[in-house]
């Protein structure tokens, strides 16, 4: 199934080792409408490993001086909308925990990831510093020379 939605939620980059080596993955959030009639989005939880798509995310996230994600309140910061196109397959994959019992879970693959061109505005890597407040010239009150009729 592929869809047109945007990316609600970037989560931080989970990472370890396996027996083909260390490995690192970006859990993200998909929202999109599987059709125009639909009143509530849809939203899926997907993840990557490939670090061409992690690099095309991260152009949206807000980093800190040591150049990674900012993370606040369990998530990275999105500096712009990143509109996209995602491909995911979903089965259910069983496995053998390490107690002995058996566990059934959904699986869902991102086969398919593209940002829409055109569809949003490249981010800058930092938001711009607000301007300091500068006061405003005072301007007279205009008056015509005729007594107001307000009471104060």
């Amino acid at each position: 199934m592929e869809f047109e939605g945007r990316i609600q939620r970037v989560l931080p980059v989970r990472s370890g080792t396996s027996q083909r080596g260390e490995w690192k993955a970006l859990p993200f959030v998909f929202e999109y409408f599987e059709n125009g009639e639909q009143r509530w989005s849809d939203k899926v939880l997907l993840e990557t490993f490939d670090t061409n798509i992690m690099a095309q995310i991260g152009r949206y996230l807000k980093k800190g001086q040591d150049g990674k994600a900012v993370v606040e309140n369990g998530e990275c910061v999105l500096l712009a909308e990143l509109k996209c196109k995602c491909g995911f397959s979903h089965s259910v994959r069983s496995f053998d925990r390490n107690d002995g019992t058996r566990a059934t879970v959904n699986e869902i693959r991102l086969y398919k990831f593209e940002v829409l061109a055109g569809a949003t505005e490249q981010p800058q890597q930092q938001p711009q510093a607000p301007q300091p407040f500068a006061p405003q010239p005072q301007v007279p009150f205009p008056t015509d020379g005729a007594p107001d009729d307000l009471p104060f």
